[in-house]
């Protein structure tokens, strides 16, 4: 049976985990933006054809793909954090 502290605890990891995995996909499809930019106006799609064919597809693989990292930079951000505020 979970107690109090360990909602607590089990909410602020669950929280650190997806905002570093919104902030880490960000950055990757930035990166992945700027280096394709030539391959995209010389297809002539449209950003919204861009968006539905590739990155939909793109960003479930930079999920599974940097997974174990996500978990480790949140793990690591919030026990850092949780001592700091004890």
């Amino acid at each position: 049976m979970l107690t109090k502290i360990d909602w607590y605890i089990l909410r602020k990891f669950i929280v650190t985990f997806f905002f570093c995995m919104l902030i880490m996909t960000t950055l990757a499809v930035a990166i992945d933006i700027s280096e394709k930019t030539d391959d995209f106006v010389k297809s002539g799609l449209s950003s919204k054809e861009i968006f539905y064919d590739y990155y939909i597809g793109f960003i479930p693989f930079i999920w599974g793909m940097l997974y174990p990292l996500f978990v480790f930079i949140s793990f690591i951000y919030f026990t850092s954090n949780m001592a700091l505020n004890s």
